[in-house]
């Protein structure tokens, strides 16, 4: 699923360009970085006679494809379509002695779209800010994260030649978690951040 979205925001991605990349309109490129947060909140839950621990035991990755549309005044619009692994882990104990650990990482892939303003026209470096909603589909095995929510971040746009480097912090509320019955769910950290370097020309 996740490999057929990537293919069509490329297709469009290339559409898009062709119309309108002769007109300096339009930068593409790649993005990737490292959450600051983990996936996954640490959670215990207690019954008669087990006790289950659930968190993330590694931040993983996040990398993908950027596609910028450059407006008049130094607003911009950017989409991004990045995967992002999500590491589940959970230790259970069933009293007194039994003891099990599984831990995997979910396929995931979000689909931000920000809103852009550079608030410094600089020749070589421009700080921005951004904000918009951020989509994403979960793997089977935690179906029940939200698929929706909010992204505000800031950053600076350096250029080097025909490149721009664009590091930034990107922070991201996610919606509720659906509910679950039947088991026990590892609950999402709603309140995500990341550290993000994009390259685009």
């Amino acid at each position: 699923m996740y490999m057929r979205s990537l293919i069509f925001f490329l297709s469009s991605v290339s559409m898009f360009t062709s119309a309108c990349f002769g007109q300096h309109l339009v930068s593409f490129g790649v993005k990737g970085g490292v959450p600051v947060t983990d996936a996954f909140s640490d959670h215990t839950f207690t019954a008669v006679d087990v006790i289950t621990h659930s968190f993330s035991s590694s931040k993983n990755y996040a990398a993908g494809l950027m596609l910028e549309l450059r407006l008049p005044l130094g607003f911009s619009v950017e989409a991004d379509a990045l995967y992002r692994p999500l590491n589940m882990t959970v230790d259970t104990r069933v009293l007194p002695t039994l003891t099990s650990h599984f831990s995997n990482d979910v396929s995931s892939a979000e689909f931000p779209i920000l809103g852009k303003y550079h608030f410094l026209h600089a020749p070589v470096v421009n700080p921005y800010i951004e904000a918009g909603p951020t989509f994403r589909g979960v793997g089977a095995a935690a179906s029940y994260l939200s698929d929706r929510g909010f992204a505000i971040g800031g950053g600076v746009d350096i250029k080097l030649l025909v490149f721009r480097v664009s590091p930034e912090i990107r922070y991201s509320r996610w919606g509720k978690d659906a509910t679950v019955t039947g088991f026990t769910a590892a609950p999402s950290n709603i309140n995500q951040a990341e550290f993000l370097i994009g390259v685009s020309f």
